[in-house]
């Protein structure tokens, strides 16, 4: 797998087929190998850069509060050493809050922007969210990473079809590094870009699980505020909708992807 030096960061990123590139933003506790199912389906005809983001996966773990914003300078500095002016970009939970955050500091830089079960703000603004919060950092710094792993996949894949999987994403869940997890989460929690969604003018696509952590309506409502965007909801789906409703989500991205590259050509 080949690395990149990022600033005070060493990334590794997987890179797999030809034609427009398409970069793939994991969330919090994943990593590239999350995008299992989506790769080779995107492949087929765009190049697909998948990078764990640091703290997790075969990258250089946090040992110092982070950002959002620092996450998006680390992709800018990927896309440069790839020789890689502009891109799609698909973004899962936290991996959306790095995506919005590329769109708005660099619209430039994104041919369309894709959102799957994430927002463009993560302030604490409910009870739920609050609980959620804390519950996590909680059991991490008494616990450690592997009761909040199996806590987490649970949660995500509870269906018996999906007990191989939910497994594998527990092992690799459980395996991150304890400092990593919680200065992502925390770099994440209290982040906004809401008040910059007017300069996403290239076609965005939110695509929400509807039985998300956050509900179908909260992200509807942010739709007004860009130009360009829609909302497609996924069905019989929880967070993990890359592994849950795999081939709904790649028929939704392609028939996208297709549709802005049909516009601008």
């Amino acid at each position: 797998m080949p690395t990149v030096r990022t600033g005070s960061h060493l990334l590794h990123y997987e890179t797999d087929g030809d034609g427009e590139p398409l970069l793939l933003l994991h969330g919090l506790g994943s990593s590239a190998l999350d995008w299992q199912a989506q790769v080779p389906a995107f492949a087929s005809a765009y190049q697909v850069i998948a990078p764990d983001l640091a703290g997790f996966g075969r990258s250089d773990k946090l040992t110092q509060p982070h950002s959002i914003a620092v996450y998006a300078g680390d992709m800018y500095a990927l896309l440069d050493y790839l020789g890689i002016d502009r891109c799609h970009v698909l973004g899962h939970s936290m991996g959306g809050a790095v995506a919005f955050q590329m769109g708005t500091e660099m619209p430039r830089r994104l041919r369309s922007l894709i959102i799957l079960n994430s927002l463009p703000s993560f302030v604490l603004d409910t009870a739920a969210k609050r609980l959620e919060y804390y519950l996590r950092l909680w059991i991490v710094r008494l616990f450690g990473m592997k009761p909040l792993a199996r806590l987490v996949t649970k949660r995500l894949l509870p269906q018996e079809e999906h007990r191989v999987v939910a497994e594998r994403m527990a092992a690799r869940y459980a395996r991150n590094d304890r400092k990593s997890y919680v200065e992502a989460l925390k770099a994440l929690v209290g982040w906004s870009v809401v008040d910059q969604l007017a300069v996403l003018s290239m076609p965005v696509l939110m695509i929400s699980a509807d039985q998300d952590y956050t509900p179908v309506e909260e992200k509807r409502k942010y739709l007004e505020h860009m130009p360009n965007a829609r909302l497609q909801v996924i069905y019989d789906s929880r967070h993990a909708t890359p592994v849950d409703q795999a081939a709904a989500l790649n028929k939704i991205v392609l028939e996208f992807l297709a549709e802005v590259s049909r516009t601008n050509s």
